[in-house]
């Protein structure tokens, strides 16, 4: 866009009250290894924010943005007494490039002068200079301001009697006696008063307190370092302007001048919101024993909590009610120790489980709180989910993730029910992939230990009934003594194991097993033997013949091995 060469005000984004009261509290609270520099900080803020002052009286902003509407109809703008209004008043405030470009409006600039006008544009663009050059105190000026930057305290004293000098020295000229228009004569001369720190023009050309607050600091007490006598000297231009209404801006920076932690913090509650109010206390509490005292003070009538971790949770409760916030609630609630952590919980364990990336960034935030036991209850919870809705890997997988040996056990119960005889059979291959999923990590699969290790018996005896090679069949019957020994086997799988075996036991002249290991399985055969006795005894599956087939087949191995055995 080509931009107007009489624009005065930019086109910029709308600023808002939050923004403006946060970077308030940073000039007066975080800022404070630059307080010589904050006059300028104020000009800065005052720049961005001074329409937000007031909404019903006159500012600064308001009479320069009702000149703009004006100046497209206007053909002399010298003449116009708003011109010179809206030149004193950015003036006041230190806008010295707006200044310098609406002196630039001046009729005397034009080329097709049908007057002799040299001396009106001399003096003109002499002010237009001074403003211009004007001094500084700040560490660095951005591009398209104006002025003599000084980063030093000396420099800048230096500077400022130098140029105070060349004002006064203008102010005295024997030229403004050559400038015959009376209106451009006048406006100079109060653009050169409040240069020279002229109280009188500085009241008339302000609006607002705040506006004529900010020209204290820069013409009439530049050399101001820190808040020495502020909140005395607001008081004062509150007398001299006073303000219709509050906005909550007007009243934060009283509390802020007169240091009272109290005034700011309830300020900040009615008119800015709870975000502000959060973060305010962290910068009232540095440096300030009295505020951080009240503040961290614990007070039975809020239940036990202070005024801090109260804010806190009423913000961690506005962010918990959005879906796109919830996720920064923690960072506040972890911060309350005495209530926060049990309404952390809560939000944690209400986030829905249905998408694995949701789940995941929960657990994330359980991990950075150190909040293990929720941690695990999220992980079984998904695992029911998951289990109940059919996925039945997805449920497993959380189980084990959550070392829930209870739920694990009920899954390895159901899929007992569905073993096979041999590995041909579907139902073994039904659970033989779900046992897939679970990993190499048996031993955190609580109940499902037995199945692993009965998928391993059973591949290794199908592939050494296949090949009939010894290696494999000495390893067929190592994981059957492993799985007789191990305590997780049921008993009413010893048989079934035993009668797997009879084939291999028989097929082999030489015997598989030594006299402890075969001593070993008679006595589970004679177990078996009495659990037979008992009426809850089934093994509808297997034929009548097996216990006699199995007893047979130990005994045929027992006697080779006591021959063989030296």
């Amino acid at each position: 866009m080509i931009e107007d060469p009489k624009t005065i005000l930019k086109v910029r984004e709308k600023p808002t009250s939050l923004r403006a009261a946060w970077e308030l509290l940073e000039i007066f609270y975080v800022d404070k290894q630059l307080q010589s520099w904050l006059p300028e900080r104020l000009v800065d803020w005052l720049a961005d924010f001074d329409c937000l002052l007031s909404a019903k009286d006159s500012t600064v902003y308001s009479k320069l943005s009702n000149f703009q509407k004006k100046l497209i109809n206007l053909q002399i703008v010298e003449d116009d007494p708003d011109y010179w209004n809206g030149l004193s008043a950015a003036l006041s405030v230190g806008w010295l490039d707006i200044v310098v470009n609406m002196l630039r409006f001046h009729g005397s600039y034009q080329l097709d002068q049908m007057d002799n006008r040299e001396t009106e544009n001399g003096l003109v663009e002499a002010v237009a200079v001074l403003v211009s050059t004007m001094p500084r105190l700040r560490p660095n000026l951005p591009t398209g301001k104006l002025g003599q930057c000084c980063k030093t305290r000396p420099d800048f004293v230096k500077a400022w009697e130098k140029w105070r000098g060349q004002v006064t020295k203008l102010e005295c000229s024997a030229f403004w006696i050559q400038c015959g228009h009376q209106k451009t004569r006048d406006g100079l001369k109060i653009l050169l008063h409040i240069m020279m720190g002229n109280i009188k023009e500085l009241t008339a050309s302000t609006s607002h307190w705040l506006e004529l607050f900010a020209s204290h600091f820069l013409y009439i007490r530049p050399f101001t370092v820190g808040f020495e006598g502020m909140h005395h000297l607001a008081q004062k231009c509150i007398q001299l302007k006073p303000s219709s209404g509050s906005n909550g801006l007007t009243g934060l920076i009283i509390g802020v001048l007169s240091e009272n932690p109290e005034v700011v913090l309830a300020e900040c509650t009615q008119n800015f919101g709870p975000w502000l109010v959060t973060h305010a206390m962290e910068l009232l509490t540095a440096d300030n024993d009295y505020a951080d005292t009240m503040l961290h003070e614990e007070r039975p009538n809020l239940g036990g909590i202070s005024i801090e971790e109260l804010h806190r949770l009423v913000y961690a409760q506005v962010l918990c009610s959005h879906s796109l916030t919830w996720q920064i609630a923690p960072t506040y609630l972890s911060s309350c120790l005495n209530q926060g952590l049990g309404l952390l919980e809560i939000l944690l364990l209400k986030q829905p489980i249905q998408d694995n990336r949701l789940v995941l960034k929960t657990l994330e935030i359980c991990r950075l709180c150190e909040l293990d036991n929720v941690s695990a209850n999220i992980m079984k919870i998904a695992g029911i989910y998951h289990w109940k809705h059919g996925r039945k890997g997805a449920g497993v997988y959380w189980f084990q993730q959550a070392h829930d040996k209870v739920h694990l056990d009920r899954i390895a119960q159901q899929l007992f029910e569905r073993i096979g005889k041999s590995v041909t059979d579907d139902s073994f291959k039904q659970w033989e992939g779900l046992l897939e999923l679970l990993g190499p990590d048996i031993g955190s699969a609580g109940g499902l230990e037995f199945l692993h290790r009965y998928r391993d018996f059973k591949r290794s005896l199908q592939q050494a009934l296949d090949g009939r090679s010894g290696e494999a069949a000495r390893q067929t019957v190592d994981f059957l003594i492993q799985l007789m020994r191990n305590p997780s086997t049921p008993q009413r799988f010893w048989l079934p194991l035993l009668h797997d075996s009879v084939e291999l036991l028989n097929c082999k002249p030489r015997p598989l097993m030594n006299v402890a290991e075969t001593t070993l399985l008679l006595n589970k055969l004679q177990e078996l033997s009495l659990a037979k006795l008992r009426p809850d005894f089934s093994n509808n599956h297997l034929p009548s013949h097996a216990l006699s087939s199995v007893r047979l087949a130990l005994a045929s191995n027992l006697a080779r091995a006591v021959l063989e055995d030296p």
